[in-house]
C-alpha cells in the first residue's frame, strides 16, 4: 500500500465509521439525516480526489476544494464525533445548512472538473502570464537563505502590523513571510541534504519557533504562533496524498507518533488559547513583558480556563448571537460550521425587499472600498472607506436582528448571494469558483513533463487556500482576491525575492540537486 492509499483509507473509513457513531450519540430523525448529508458530500470529494488526477494536475486548487470540504462539513463530522457531540448540536437549522454547504460544495467540485479539462497546460512553452510570472522568480526553489531573510523581514513587520495607521496597513501585508523558515524542512525531504545544512537549520527553526511564540504572547496575537506550524502539517498532507512512495513500518510508527504529539500538545495548546483570549481585556494599557506574564498566570490557572470557558459558552447560548459550536477552542475556530448556520438563518430573514437593497447598497459599496483611493477619485466615486468598520456578518445580523455593527461577525458570501441573486446565485457562485481556481493555480508550477508542483508562495498561502480559498465572509472579499490582494502578495514576494538575492551572498556553490527546481526532478 502506497502512504497516498493508506492516506485515503484512512479518511474514507473514518467519515463512513462517523455515520453510525452520530446515530448513537442522538438518534433522532434531524442529526441522522445531517449525518448522512455530511458523510455522503464528504465522501464525494474524496472519491474524487482520490480517483482522479486532480492533485497532479492542479494540486493547489484541489487542495482548497478540499479544505473548503473540511472547515464546512467534514471537520464538523469528525471533530464533533470524536467530542461525542451530535453533529446537529447547537446549529439553527442543521439540515438547511448542511443542504446548501453540500450544494455549494457540488458546484464547486463541477466547475473543477471543467476547469481541469479546459486548464491543460500547452504542449510546448509558457502562456504569457505564467512566463513573466516566471521571469519574475516566482517559480524558483529559494535556497535556505532567502527563506531565512523573508522570514526575518515577516516577524519585523509583524510586529508594526497592529498598528491602527498607514504603517500598519503596510505591514500587515509582509506578515505572510513570517512563515517562510517553516518551508524548510519540507524543501529538505523534497531535495535532500543537499539543500542546506540540516543540523543548523533546525536548530536555528527551534530558535526562530521561539521567537514567534514570545512575540505571539507579547502581541497576544495566536496566527503567527499556530499559523506556522498548520502551513508545514498542511504541506505534508500534501505530499502524502501525492506520494506513490510504499507505505513501510518506520512510516507507519512516525504517523503514530507524529498524531500521539499532537494529541498530547491539543489540551494545552487550547488552554494556551483561552488564556490568550482572557489576558486580551488587559493589551491596550500592558506592556509587552506584562502580557506574557499575565499569560502564563492565567494558564496557570485551570479554574480561570474553566470559568471563562463557561462564561462564554453561556453567553454564545443565551445571548443574541451564538458562534459556539465545538467544545475544544481552536478547533471551533478552524470548523466554520456554526458561522454559515448564523450566516443562513440571518439571510432566511431578509425577505423584504427593503432588506434586500440595503444589503445590495452596502455590498456595491464595499466592493468599491477595496480599491485604491486615488483610483477611486479618478472615476468619480464617493465613498469613505473609514465608514466600514464592520463585517458582512455585521451587517446581516444588524439588519436580522438589529444587532450593534462593529463585532466583526464571520458572514458567508453564501448567505450573501442567496440575498442578493436568488435563484441566480448557483450560476454566480460557478462563475466565481472558476475566477479563484484560476488564480489560486498560477502559484502552481506546470513543467512539460512530471507532475505540477507547488511553488514557494502557493506554499505560504496554502493555510490561507485551505480555511478559505473558495469561500470567503463576502462576495467583495473574493472580489479583493482577485482585484487587489492576490497581486498585492505576489508583489510583496517578488520584491522580497529580488532583494533576498541581491543582498545574500553566496560563499559556495549551489549544490547541484539543489540547483534542480523541484518539479524537474519527477
Amino acid at each position: 500500500m502506497t502512504v497516498r492509499n493508506a492516506i485515503f483509507a484512512f479518511l474514507i473509513s473514518i467519515t463512513v465509521a462517523a455515520l453510525p457513531l452520530q446515530m448513537a450519540i442522538e438518534p433522532s430523525v434531524t442529526n441522522s439525516a445531517s449525518a448522512c448529508i455530511v458523510m455522503a458530500s464528504s465522501l464525494t470529494v474524496l472519491l474524487y480526489i482520490f480517483w482522479s488526477a486532480a492533485l497532479e494536475t492542479h494540486p493547489l486548487s484541489t487542495f482548497t476544494l478540499l479544505g473548503f470540504c473540511f472547515t464546512s462539513q467534514l471537520g464538523a463530522l469528525l471533530c464533533q464525533t470524536a467530542l461525542w457531540t451530535p453533529v446537529s448540536g447547537s446549529l439553527y437549522d442543521p439540515l438547511h445548512t448542511f443542504g446548501i454547504l453540500a450544494v455549494c460544495q457540488g458546484i464547486g467540485l463541477a466547475v473543477h472538473c471543467v476547469y481541469r479539462f479546459f486548464s491543460v497546460p500547452p504542449p510546448h512553452g509558457l502562456r504569457l502570464l505564467r512566463g513573466l510570472l516566471s521571469w519574475t522568480g516566482l517559480y524558483r526553489v529559494p535556497p535556505s537563505t532567502t527563506l531565512w531573510f523573508m522570514g526575518c523581514v515577516g516577524l519585523f513587520t509583524f510586529f508594526f502590523a497592529h498598528f491602527q495607521n498607514v504603517l500598519g496597513k503596510i505591514a500587515s501585508g509582509f506578515s505572510f513571510l513570517v512563515w517562510a523558515p517553516f518551508l524548510i524542512p519540507f524543501y529538505l525531504r523534497e531535495v535532500g541534504e543537499s539543500y542546506c545544512n540540516a543540523a543548523l537549520n533546525k536548530g536555528l527553526l527551534i530558535a526562530y519557533s521561539g521567537a514567534a511564540v514570545v512575540l505571539g504572547l507579547a502581541l497576544n496575537t495566536r496566527a503567527v504562533m499556530f499559523q506556522g506550524a498548520a502551513t508545514i502539517g498542511l504541506l505534508y498532507l500534501l505530499a502524502g496524498m501525492r506520494s506513490s512512495t510504499p507505505l513501510t513500518g518506520r512510516s507507519t510508527l512516525r504517523f503514530g507518533l507524529v498524531a500521539a504529539v499532537l494529541l498530547a500538545v491539543s489540551v494545552p495548546a487550547s488552554d494556551l488559547a483561552t488564556a490568550m483570549v482572557i489576558a486580551r481585556q488587559g493589551r491596550a494599557r500592558a506592556s509587552a513583558s506584562e502580557m506574557i506574564t499575565t499569560t502564563f498566570f492565567v494558564m496557570s490557572k485551570p479554574s480561570l480556563i474553566a470559568a471563562a470557558r463557561s462564561h462564554g459558552l453561556a453567553a454564545s447560548r443565551f445571548g443574541a448571537y451564538d458562534e459556539h459550536y465545538i467544545d475544544n477552542p481552536l478547533l471551533n475556530r478552524l470548523v466554520g460550521t456554526k458561522y454559515y448556520d448564523n450566516a443562513f438563518h440571518f439571510a432566511a430573514s431578509l425577505t423584504s425587499e427593503d432588506a434586500k437593497a440595503r444589503l445590495r447598497a452596502v455590498s456595491i459599496k464595499l466592493a468599491w472600498v477595496g480599491l485604491p483611493a486615488p483610483l477611486l477619485a479618478k472615476l468619480g466615486i464617493s465613498v469613505s472607506k473609514e465608514e466600514f468598520t464592520y463585517s458582512m456578518g455585521d451587517y446581516m445580523a444588524y439588519l436580522s436582528r438589529g444587532l450593534p455593527l462593529g463585532g466583526h461577525t464571520i458572514g458567508s458570501m453564501f448567505a450573501q448571494g442567496m440575498v442578493l441573486f436568488g435563484p441566480f446565485s448557483p450560476f454566480v457562485y460557478a462563475a466565481i469558483c472558476l475566477v479563484l481556481f484560476w488564480f489560486i493555480d498560477l502559484l502552481t508550477v506546470r513543467p512539460a513533463v512530471g507532475k505540477t508542483s507547488v511553488g514557494t508562495l502557493g506554499m505560504l498561502q496554502i493555510w490561507t487556500f485551505f480555511i478559505a480559498g473558495i469561500s470567503y465572509e463576502g462576495l467583495h472579499v473574493a472580489w479583493y482576491f482577485v482585484t487587489r490582494n492576490f497581486w498585492q502578495t505576489l508583489s510583496i514576494y517578488v520584491l522580497v525575492f529580488g532583494l533576498a538575492r541581491l543582498m545574500m551572498v553566496r560563499t559556495q556553490t549551489p549544490p547541484a540537486a539543489a540547483a534542480v527546481p523541484l518539479w524537474q526532478r519527477g
